[in-house]
């Protein structure tokens, strides 16, 4: 049966089918015509489980060790009863804070920190609990999310901007050491000096791209804002030496006729910069223009349109045009493009929503991985 038949036996959303399936809780099988998924009534019973489970309060985690047959339902129900007496006794505390207001009829302006009881380590606790959750459950529309994503990326793009500025020319000089290959034009020996140019362009290739790989795992198996926010610096960083690596890659590889055009880390810095204030412009375009991200064409006429311009500015400056034309061309459409995507799944976000897809972009194989529903409030709020 198709996803609408198993939502309307169940009485769960679409997304919540796929959170559970990408949580591993079901396994549907695919139609070898379509590829769609078709659910049995196995997975109707599963789901229906799952959900008395949910309601109860029990975690994904837990549910998947029963599903396993790694705990047992009495063992669950046992933790689970343990909570509650905590949750219980945090509540009775607020009750009896709040009787008392009640019944001394007191005024708004006397409401104060005196009133709450002696124990503060657990009203700390219950005020970190409610500042998370109300972070978190924040619904955004969508010009706030535009805000909070447009943000986030500017401030990444500029700290490239900025690194780049002060440290540009020693990466692109470093670079620029370990990978020219002219060593091996016309020299004997060249199995022997080849291999060692390999390992040294493959392992400051391909470091930063193992880096991204570590920084998009940290992400999509963290809820934390402050680990998110540590890998998201991480991220702006990376893009420097990944930048830098490709240019020297391209410059010697299709640009050999060219080489006599210096470029230095000022340029590295200026095309951030400018990666910037193409993420402003998206968001200025979004908040005078509301269907701007409601069509994947305006996105792409918007990279085309700034690729042009900044192309026409990078001949003035350096006559490497078709490394500007490529560069702008690839950056915008990847930004824009990726926007789009998170506008269109961000109905009913919340501000972790952004933050992580922030995280995401920021990321080079953010178009290659997909969060899976890890950015969903479902899956916040467990």
């Amino acid at each position: 049966m198709t996803i609408k038949d198993v939502e309307s036996k169940v009485g769960i959303t679409k997304a919540n089918i796929r959170y559970y399936e990408n949580e591993g809780l079901i396994s549907p099988k695919r139609n070898d015509t379509n590829n769609y998924r078709e659910y049995s009534e196995e997975d109707i019973e599963q789901l229906k489980r799952i959900k008395v489970l949910r309601v109860l309060g029990v975690p994904i985690s837990d549910i998947r060790e029963l599903k396993d047959g790694n705990v047992t339902l009495n063992k669950v129900m046992e933790n689970r009863l343990r909570l509650l007496h905590e949750e219980e006794q945090s509540l009775e505390a607020v009750r009896r804070v709040c009787e008392t207001l009640l019944h001394c009829h007191l005024p708004y302006e006397s409401v104060s920190e005196s009133i709450l009881e002696r124990d503060e380590a657990s009203w700390s606790e219950q005020l970190a609990k409610v500042m998370r959750e109300d972070i978190t459950k924040e619904i955004l529309t969508p010009k706030q999310f535009n805000k909070n994503l447009a943000l986030m990326l500017s401030y990444g793009y500029l700290i490239c901007a900025v690194v780049s500025f002060l440290l540009g020319d020693w990466m692109y000089s470093y670079s620029e050491d370990i990978l020219t290959p002219e060593m091996l034009i016309r020299s004997p020996g060249l199995i022997e000096k080849g291999v060692p140019f390999a390992i040294t362009f493959g392992s400051s290739f391909f470091f930063p791209v193992i880096l991204c790989i570590i920084c998009y795992g940290a992400m999509y198996f963290t809820r934390n804002t402050k680990i998110l926010m540590v890998v998201f610096h991480i991220n702006a960083i990376n893009l420097i030496p990944l930048s830098v690596i490709t240019y020297m890659f391209a410059r010697i590889f299709f640009l050999s006729d060219q080489k006599d055009i210096y470029v230095d880390g000022t340029y590295f810095g200026l095309f951030w910069l400018m990666i910037a204030a193409y993420v402003v412009i998206l968001f200025l375009l979004s908040r005078t223009w509301n269907h701007f991200f409601g069509k994947a064409q305006y996105v792409v006429a918007a990279a085309i349109g700034y690729t042009a311009v900044m192309t026409l500015i990078g001949i003035t400056l350096n006559r490497q045009w078709l490394t500007f034309f490529v560069g702008f061309f690839l950056f915008t459409m990847y930004i824009g493009l990726n926007w789009f995507h998170a506008y269109q799944e961000a109905k009913g976000g919340n501000r972790y929503f952004a933050i992580t897809e922030s995280c995401r972009i920021m990321n080079i194989l953010g178009t290659i991985f997909d969060m899976k529903g890890k950015t969903t409030p479902a899956w916040v709020e467990r």
